[in-house]
């Protein structure tokens, strides 16, 4: 019997050791005998590496910050059926997804996919994620097979939106998002369609940059195709097809062996969206995770009706946004193809928050309701498997996309950039501390800042700090990494600022007694009045010549009670400036010489007893309502304002 979604505890219908009994029906015998081992291993690894040459072609040719520096972008192999088979440090919001909008190209061209054909698509209702991310896909043939396709997904600089941002917070439909392209032809039987091309360019800014960031798209999947050519030649079409139905057999079998060590039974998570980019806050999600047999099912139900604003899942993310949490949460050395995406299923009420319906904006898609479903499901875990869990990973929403007119040479030029240097920080786990720096729930470590050097040299902005935000992640007996502590101002001119995210009044989530991220936030300051103008995790701002922005973003969650800390761990985080000197006495009970930086054990047994003796009773997640950060609220100043969703 179900249980209601305050009711959290484990309803197992069997033990793991039941579970762990249980076998699946195998792969034919006849295909298992045929499998050479040893080739099996060379051709998965071969594909492994094509996957990464097409990444680093990518990433070493693109032309824009966000691909080539933050490298927001992803490679992947699928089969002729749009199975995926291979993808190599890559984003899971984009590889989680990709074989939905690839199975609607396709659809849409069925029967007419031809060698030498590019297609490409970023409209959120083909099956993408969301406008801001373009896809390109080749199919490779080899002796008049159609045998795989080659495919990346990038996300651009720009899509035209009504303002200068690929994430328009505000947009309140798709036309307001910029341009939409369903599934289309780029290039046709090896010949460019330079009408379709000039037609895309024609409807977005920074043209010649989107042009390089598109060709360096092209090189990428054009080089998964040679590579690809190339194995099928040597080893032939049809033991090529035996190994590809290995391998997703291979990681079949051992996806179903790790779900049927977690117990049977159903699990429930809730979290709240900051605000939808129209005003509206603390927006609900809340999953229901099912664990039967081998099989994973996610059910988004009971989840906020579609927002307004832009702060909406497409299909494609809440297919991401289900199975990211699950796949984190086995065993990491298991290949991350279709055998394994196939144990997970997932729904959502059509025009919900979790999965909107047409012309709904879906612009911030991989950023807010995404980490947003994907924390509601690793709260619904932590019942469940908590030892395979994390806790909450920070929000994006310290990344603000500047933009503005250079007046500095003798010709004033445009520019725009999306900073991706304060970012938040991972959540910890029952063995280790969280990871530090842009460690989204979207990317799970697959991004990266840009230095500080290379910003200042090709965008007229100068970082006067980047640096640890002390006590800024959750407590735990393994803390979460540290968050940013981040201060720009402009160097050419006013500039315009369009934050987009979420997760700054919804902090990152602790488990099992650890504490929450502080959520953080961040504001405008005026050098000379000194008045702050906070704003919400989304909203347009202009930065004055006179003006600076500043953000603080959130560490991620811990992990564990902070009284079972190593104290001689608490010390080296005070010492490295990760944890104050305050928070080592009132949080994990370590008694610190200020002078000598050194351990007084007595006194720490005293105070850790004196501690758990007056806390509140450990939760297994935490905190467990709405708007529960005060970051904000601790930092206003008389004469200090804090808007919500400005545009």
């Amino acid at each position: 019997m179900d249980q209601s979604p305050r009711d959290t505890r484990d309803t197992r219908a069997e033990t793991r050791a039941q579970k762990s009994a249980k076998t699946r029906r195998p792969a034919p015998r006849a295909r298992r005998a045929s499998i050479d081992p040893i080739t099996f291993s060379v051709i998965l690894n071969r594909f492994s590496t094509i996957a990464n040459e097409m990444t680093r072609t990518l990433e070493y040719t693109a032309w824009t910050s966000i691909l080539a520096l933050a490298r927001d972008f992803s490679c992947a192999i699928y089969d002729r059926q749009a199975r995926q088979v291979c993808m190599m440090d890559a984003l899971p919001v984009h590889t989680n997804s990709m074989h939905v909008v690839l199975k609607e190209i396709a659809r849409v061209f069925a029967g007419d996919v031809h060698d030498g054909d590019v297609i490409v698509c970023n409209d959120p209702y083909s099956g993408n994620t969301h406008v801001g991310d373009f896809v390109t896909a080749c199919p490779v043939f080899h002796k008049g097979r159609h045998m795989f396709w080659s495919m990346t997904k990038g996300h651009q600089l720009d899509c035209g939106a009504y303002i200068p941002t690929s994430t328009p917070a505000s947009a309140k439909d798709v036309w307001q998002e910029g341009l939409q392209l369903p599934p289309i032809k780029f290039y046709e039987k090896g010949k460019a369609r330079d009408d379709v091309i000039r037609m895309y360019l024609a409807n977005v800014r920074w043209r010649e940059w989107l042009y390089g960031d598109l060709m360096a798209q092209l090189g990428s999947i054009w080089t998964g195709r040679r590579r690809l050519i190339e194995l099928a030649a040597q080893y032939g079409n049809q033991e090529i097809e035996r190994y590809i139905e290995a391998i997703f057999d291979y990681a079949d079998e051992r996806m179903g062996a790790e779900i049927r060590a977690m117990p049977d039974g159903d699990y429930f998570g809730e979290a709240w969206l900051d605000t939808d980019g129209q005003g509206g806050t603390d927006i609900p999600i809340r999953a229901k995770v099912s664990i039967r047999g081998d099989r994973v099912h996610v059910d988004f139900a009971g989840s906020a009706p579609q927002t307004p604003g832009a702060n909406n899942s497409s299909y494609g993310v809440m297919q991401a946004a289900a199975g990211i949490p699950i796949m984190c949460a086995i065993d990491p050395t298991i290949p991350h193809n279709d055998g394994c995406l196939r144990h997970i299923t997932v729904d959502a009420p059509k025009g919900s928050v979790c999965n909107a319906e047409y012309p709904a904006s879906t612009a911030l898609a991989t950023i807010g309701p995404d980490d947003t479903m994907q924390n509601a499901v690793w709260k619904a875990l932590a019942h469940a498997v908590p030892e395979r869990v994390m806790g909450g990973n920070g929000g994006i929403h310290c990344v603000p996309f500047f933009s503005g007119r250079d007046s500095r040479g003798v010709k004033p030029q445009e520019w725009g950039c999306m900073m991706f240097n304060g970012a938040p920080a991972g959540g910890a786990t029952a063995t280790a501390d969280g990871w530090p720096l842009i460690m989204t729930a979207a990317g799970m470590g697959g991004l990266k800042i840009l230095s500080v050097e290379m910003s200042e040299l090709l965008y007229p902005i100068r970082i006067d700090k980047q640096e640890i935000a002390t006590d800024s992640m959750g407590h735990g007996k393994y803390h979460g990494g540290p968050g940013v502590d981040i201060v720009i101002r402009p160097t050419g001119g006013a500039m315009e600022c369009n934050l987009f995210g979420d997760g700054s009044s919804n902090p990152p989530f602790g488990v099992i007694g650890g504490g929450a991220g502080i959520g953080g936030g961040s504001c405008k300051e005026n050098l000379t009045t000194g008045k702050r103008t906070y704003c919400s995790s989304k909203g347009h701002l202009v930065i004055a010549a006179d003006e600076f922005w500043m953000g603080t973003s959130s560490g991620g969650g811990g992990y564990g009670d902070p009284l079972e800390r190593d104290p001689e761990l608490v010390l080296e985080s005070a010492f490295d400036g990760l944890v104050s000197l305050e928070s080592a006495r009132d949080v994990y009970g370590v008694a610190i010489n200020r002078a000598m930086m050194t351990i007084d054990f007595a006194a720490t047994a005293r105070q850790r007893k004196k501690i758990a003796a007056e806390r509140a009773p450990l939760e297994i997640t935490t905190p467990n309502h709405p708007g529960a950060s005060d970051w904000v609220v601790r930092r206003l100043r008389l004469g200090d304002e804090y808007l919500i969703d400005p545009q």
